[in-house]
């Protein structure tokens, strides 16, 4: 086995492979982010109609990156309906090749730990989720590892040109990241890289220009659309309840409590304590890796705060700020654990391959609830063939228009402004006011029927009336149902986190 080791590790095809048929068991559980859809489905509009848009001929941002779109839109042509998994597969490949960049700027020399590094890496649940779930963040954490592989590590020039423009195409909030490395570029090199300024003025002008020429906005829809519509969602904005968010989201546990932020609380001074030992010391770590290594515990610790701090709501803006955070634990623990390694990577391997199994039984009650309603919603739908000349108003805005092809109008307005123009116009009665205004075939909501007491769909009298008469009740979704028809394993974790809302479908009487 220690022969045979540095001959796998060694070779980075095979180091590569290993990274991806690993996460292969994920892809069964059906778990795919509801947001990939998003960027799917303007992938598919650009493709049928030649914008870039979720509603035929519309323009709109309604996808947070550029790029992906058009990485999606490329599977899309070649695969046709069957582009998912493929593309998947895709996004595994390359967050494998960037774990494996960052092994070679870790572990120059030691091929053992480097392969280590890198299969463990692999299987912690923010890199499972960061690459199998159908976001951006595979391509995000290549482009991340190869500017510092061969920007920060190795100093080419064209890395800090072509880097910070992808990157800044990517998602537009990697300026949090260029910033930070930027900064610990200018450490390690004790000089401004002119050529690294570059890159990220041309991905921002290049970008800004884009949405302005393009969309007539300056940043993406979605960003403004969410400011507008999440502005009221969380009337708790005391210190106590911003600091389990800021743990929420940093950590693993997914249960706003105290309990939660002070194991978030242990890690970090735990974390706290490995990084001091890598920086003291003198022998095993390098003055760059140093500064590399402390570049991402300061990118993730600022991006958790930034967005939790500012109520993004969203799992997957954490997931790779996590993955570093990881990063820093493995060359901690592959270099400064003092047990002689076939002890150590055994206790490793059985405490990363726990967080493995964690993350697919997370991702198995989640894909198994989306199977049976969401996904069964838009089966439903789709019996009565319908098309782009329907229309749907819903939230979320993704499975359900991907499938079933309806103009959309989503709660948030993320892929139609003419929701975010009703939001701002009349906050409490905006949505039956879409609903008079647009006249959608379909209505899906949340929780609560349409007028229910603790509805969110607020009704008058005459509301009632209307709604009653031009809309005819289809079906309820119920999450209950689900939870107790799921097979034995999910109905535990169910009864420990019961996860998801009942749904309700309306058909417009014609």
């Amino acid at each position: 086995m220690s022969k045979s080791l540095p001959r796998i590790f060694s070779n980075p095809f095979l180091l590569v492979l290993l990274t991806v048929l690993i996460k292969i068991p994920l892809f069964f559980t059906k778990h795919i982010q509801e947001d990939s859809f998003i960027t799917w489905r303007v992938a598919k509009n650009l493709l049928n109609y030649g914008v870039i848009g979720f509603n035929g001929e519309e323009r709109l941002s309604a996808s947070t990156t550029h790029l992906y779109v058009l990485v999606s839109a490329f599977f899309q042509l070649n695969f046709g309906d069957y582009f998912i998994y493929p593309l998947l597969i895709f996004n595994c490949i390359l967050f494998g090749i960037g774990s494996f960049w960052l092994g070679k700027v870790l572990f120059r020399k030691d091929i053992v730990s480097r392969g280590l590094f890198v299969i463990l890496l692999n299987i912690v649940p923010p890199s499972l989720t960061a690459s199998c779930l159908g976001m951006e963040y595979g391509i995000l954490f290549f482009l991340y590892s190869g500017l510092i592989y061969f920007g920060i590590r190795k100093g080419k020039n064209w890395a800090y040109l072509i880097f910070p423009v992808l990157l800044l195409w990517t998602r537009i909030d990697t300026v949090i990241f260029l910033g930070v490395f930027f900064i610990a570029d200018v450490i390690i090199r004790k000089k401004l890289n002119l050529v690294f300024i570059l890159g990220g003025i041309i991905g921002v002008v290049s970008v800004v220009s884009f949405n302005v020429i393009y969309f007539g906005e300056f940043v993406n829809h979605t960003i403004s659309a969410k400011k507008i519509a999440y502005k009221n969602l969380t009337q708790n904005n005391s210190l106590e309840f911003l600091l389990y968010q800021w743990a929420y989201y940093g950590g693993l546990i997914k249960k706003y409590s105290l309990f939660t932020f002070l194991i978030f609380m242990g890690f970090l001074a735990a974390l706290a304590y490995a990084v001091k030992q890598i920086i003291t010391d003198k022998t095993q770590t390098q003055f760059s890796i140093k500064v590399i290594l402390l570049a991402m515990l300061a990118f993730a610790l600022l991006k958790i705060t930034v967005f939790a701090f500012m109520r993004a709501y969203f799992d997957w803006y954490y997931w790779l700020p996590r993955v570093f955070l990881f990063i820093i634990v493995l060359y901690y623990v592959l270099l400064y654990i003092p047990l002689r390694r076939k002890f150590l990577v055994p206790v490793v391997f059985i405490c990363c391959l726990g967080l493995y199994g964690f993350q697919i039984l997370q991702s198995w009650a989640i894909g198994y609830m989306e199977e049976t309603q969401r996904m069964q919603i838009a089966r439903d739908i789709q019996t009565e063939n319908p098309g782009i000349d329907q229309s749907i108003l819903l939230e979320p805005a993704g499975k359900i228009p991907f499938y079933t092809d309806l103009y959309t109008y989503d709660e948030v307005g993320l892929v139609n402004k003419k929701i975010t123009a009703q939001i701002q116009k009349d906050e409490n009665h905006w949505w039956m006011n879409s609903v008079k205004g647009f006249r959608p075939d379909y209505i899906v909501t949340i929780i609560y029927k349409p007028g229910e007491e603790k509805s969110y769909y607020k009704m008058t009298a005459s509301d009632h009336i209307y709604f009653d008469s031009h809309y005819k009740f289809v079906k309820s979704y119920p999450i209950a149902e689900i939870h107790r028809n799921a097979p034995a394993i999910l109905r535990w974790i169910y009864s420990i986190r019961p996860i998801g809302q009942d749904y309700h479908l309306y058909h417009l009487e014609k």
